[in-house]
């Protein structure tokens, strides 16, 4: 009879956990692979909500003593997990994989020979304080698996002369240091640290600034954005290249060839077709201006749809005409211009057969009737009344 009451108890055990059963084998892998921290990195404090899953099934001595296969608990405030079947232990401030090593040397006193597995399942919530060169500065809640450059977001980013360097103040006093320029190597902030309950943060303003430009594209709603400008820490002896790897390196929608430094009122390219990027050196006070291109081409005109029209790699002007509902029947399509950069490169026939490039413009006039219709219209009055007053004079 005890017997069979085990394989019962068990067997309810294994529904009520999620369907782990006795001889079933649980790897804590399957645990582990959607956790969104570092296992030997991030600290585990109070609130934090962990689970424990027992590799193997469930034993009769587990049944016993209350250990479950698959359970959660919360770290209390003084850092203390209780299991059931095992006891107490204080987990404040180890990393997960310390804690799960230590709750292994605990489980092993009265399991000899079982394994268990501890995974994140809830990080705690945390308040954090922001103040310097930010946005909005204040305090905000967030979880303790966000960084430093995720508060930094939700204070509304930097200012314009908002330095890169900053530290945080940790409630017990300590202090930790942050460097949020990128690590050429990794494509990471050099030091973006877990933010941490009761801390402040704060950013200073930028000491010997580089000035990085990036004009505003023409966005979906036919309006331009507002320059956007970024001041970014000067390094010694730092070349062009190695200044744009550090702030976050080169995205798709950057034209190299048109991009520069300016330099004591001096302005150079920062790559040459044949040559690679500019070897010139930057120093503090310096601009470097980087031409954005949007992925869209505006069709202005004689054409039914007038505005953007997503960018089509290799498509010819005739191409966007059409996407644009075509010409309208007063148009002169023969007189088409394509503009670049505020330069016309080609017109009529050419530029219908011209590739086009993101930014670039598209004009469709309206034929000699329709773009000189009021003096038509006044012509022709002219000529009415003079009939009209021919006519009564005889």
């Amino acid at each position: 009879m005890m017997s069979v009451f085990l394989l019962i108890s068990m067997a309810a055990l294994g529904d009520i956990f999620g369907g782990v059963s006795p001889g079933t084998e649980t790897q804590v892998q399957d645990y582990t692979i959607f956790e969104p921290v570092d296992r030997n990195e991030y600290a585990l404090g109070a609130g934090d909500i962990l689970q424990l899953v027992v590799e193997g099934g469930t034993s009769e001595a587990m049944i016993m003593s209350g250990l479950p296969s698959l359970s959660a608990c919360q770290v209390s405030g003084d850092g203390i997990i209780q299991v059931s079947g095992i006891g107490q232990l204080n987990v404040m401030g180890m990393t997960i994989n310390n804690a799960q090593e230590a709750l292994q040397r605990l489980l092993v006193m009265y399991y000899p020979g079982t394994h268990i597995g501890l995974s994140l399942q809830q990080p705690r919530t945390v308040k954090v304080w922001i103040t310097g060169m930010v946005a909005n500065p204040g305090s905000y809640s967030l979880y303790a698996i966000n960084r430093v450059s995720d508060l930094v977001g939700l204070a509304g980013g930097m200012s314009s002369y908002c330095s890169r360097f900053g530290w945080m103040v940790k409630a017990d006093g300590d202090s930790v240091s942050i460097d949020l320029h990128f690590d050429p190597r990794t494509g990471k902030p050099v030091s973006d640290p877990f933010v941490d309950g009761g801390a402040g943060v704060v950013f200073g303003l930028v000491i010997s600034p580089v000035y990085v430009l990036r004009p505003g594209i023409r966005n979906y709603n036919d309006s331009y954005t507002v320059p956007e400008v970024e001041t970014w820490e000067s390094y010694s002896d730092e070349t062009v290249e190695d200044l744009l790897y550090r702030i976050g390196g080169i995205t798709g929608d950057v034209d190299l060839s048109r991009s520069t430094l300016i330099s004591g009122g001096h302005s150079s390219p920062v790559w040459i077709q044949d040559q690679g990027f500019s070897t010139e050196v930057v120093h503090a006070g310096d601009t470097l201006r980087l031409v954005v291109q949007g992925n869209d081409i505006y069709v202005a005109g004689a054409v039914h749809q007038r505005g953007i029209i997503a960018y089509t790699p290799g498509a010819a002007v005739r191409v966007y005409v059409e996407q644009a509902g075509g010409q309208v029947y007063n148009a002169h399509l023969g007189g088409t211009t394509l503009t670049r950069d505020g330069v016309c490169i080609a017109s009529g026939e050419d530029a219908l057969e011209t590739q086009a490039l993101p930014g670039d413009v598209i004009e469709v006039p309206y034929n000699w009737i329709a773009r000189h219709s009021p003096e038509i219209g006044i012509l022709a009055t002219v000529v009415s009344i003079t009939s009209i007053i021919i006519n009564l004079s005889r």
